[in-house]
């Protein structure tokens, strides 16, 4: 399984092309899991638009299709854990990627489609696929 990363569900919102052939493929795989704090990236965005309702609208139609895996207490020392190891590598990646990043590890995911590669590798066990 493999999560779904803001950037990759606001190109599919977006109809970018090589975003969509990744959902197709996707699709023949099974279900698709995401995390609350890509949910809390996915909306913030929604707020800003000139139309807010009608987007908000449109990103939780599409969040409703979606398997949400909560940001948790394991969820809290797995993330605490990444950030612990990255600053001691003199290493900051932001702190949402971490928070997501500590949900897939709790959540036993290793793999995210994201086009924030940069951050992501900087993880170990994350393994990251572009599109």
């Amino acid at each position: 399984m493999k999560l779904l990363d803001t950037s990759f569900l606001i190109d599919i919102l977006r109809e970018y092309s090589p975003a969509e052939s990744l959902l197709e493929q996707l699709d023949k795989e099974g279900p698709h899991v995401t995390s609350t704090i890509v949910v809390h990236e996915f909306l913030t965005g929604a707020y800003g638009a000139q139309k807010p309702d009608e987007e908000l609208t449109i990103r939780k139609n599409l969040i409703k299709t979606l398997i949400i895996l909560s940001f948790d207490l394991k969820s809290a020392e797995e993330s605490s854990k990444i950030e612990s190891d990255l600053r001691k590598q003199g290493k900051y990646i932001g702190g949402a990627d971490i928070l997501i990043a500590g949900t897939m590890k709790a959540h036993r995911i290793f793999q995210i489609i994201t086009r924030d590669v940069k951050h992501f590798k900087e993880i170990p066990g994350i393994i990251t696929e572009e599109y």
